[in-house]
């Protein structure tokens, strides 16, 4: 896999996990609301994905879910430092094969 293939996949897998995040934050208040957890697996070739869902085993508290809002912020955190790492590495990506280009010319 290229740089630019393993960047995007980790900007999939990032996306995906601040999606999940969100969600969980906005059914809060849901009764037996179950929060999920995104599952990521390394690819041989580079890169990761996400190999699916599933629900945090927590037990939720009488008439409420299992959200635990610290836990979303940290896991939320996490998911954004990982987007903006892949960004970068794709922006440096870019500048790389601009330069390359402007050394042809």
């Amino acid at each position: 896999m290229d740089v630019l293939g393993l960047a995007l996949s980790g900007l999939r897998a990032s996306s995906v996990g601040l999606n999940v995040r969100a969600n969980n934050v906005a059914n809060q208040q849901t009764d037996g609301f179950k929060a999920k957890r995104v599952d990521l697996v390394a690819e041989a070739s580079g890169g990761v994905r996400v190999s699916g869902l599933s629900e945090d085993p927590t037990p939720a508290g009488s008439g409420t879910s299992n959200v635990d809002l610290a836990s979303e912020t940290v896991q939320g955190m996490g998911f954004e430092l990982m987007y903006k790492a892949n960004l970068k590495v794709l922006k440096s990506a870019d500048e790389l094969m601009q330069a390359t280009l402007d050394l042809k010319a």
